[in-house]
């Protein structure tokens, strides 16, 4: 009786082996690393400009005064006409960025920057300054990142 206890016991050890499931799972893992130069651009500065109270909108930029209110323009001084930055890599050119510059009250007008004007380290800068603008220093801060 012990020998067919025995073999009882083996196989029922055989049948639990077999039917056993076994998971896995086949797993990926990426990591991209991209290295940025530091560089520099000059800061942008459109000075003081006059304007009419009530003006219409226009915009100050690389090509001069230009929209429907040029003619509400009193004076405006040297200006910004195109931001130079070192150390971007041959063909840095970016599409148009668009950066809302705020005064103290939280008024806005719009800075754009446009790429490869006049070469591929300099860009172009152009002031939107909407209608019925209000007094007041406007300002931001921001970080270009070019990819190439």
């Amino acid at each position: 009786m012990r020998k067919y206890f025995l073999l009882s016991a083996v196989a029922l050890l055989a049948t639990t082996t077999a039917n056993a499931t076994t998971d896995y799972a086949e797993v990926t893992a990426r990591a991209e690393i991209q290295v940025a130069n530091e560089s520099a651009c000059d800061d942008i500065d459109f000075g003081t400009i006059v304007v009419k109270d009530g003006n219409e909108a226009f915009t100050i930029g690389f090509s001069g005064i230009t929209g429907d209110g040029e003619s509400d323009v009193i004076s405006v001084g040297e200006y910004t006409k195109y931001i130079h930055c070192t150390n971007m890599g041959d063909s840095a050119n970016i599409d148009e960025e668009t950066i809302i510059l705020k005064n103290k009250t939280g008024d806005e007008m719009s800075l754009r920057l446009m790429g490869g004007i006049p070469s591929d380290e300099e860009f172009a800068v152009y002031l939107d300054v909407p209608n019925n603008v209000h007094s007041g220093e406007y300002t931001a801060s921001f970080t270009i990142a070019i990819t190439y």
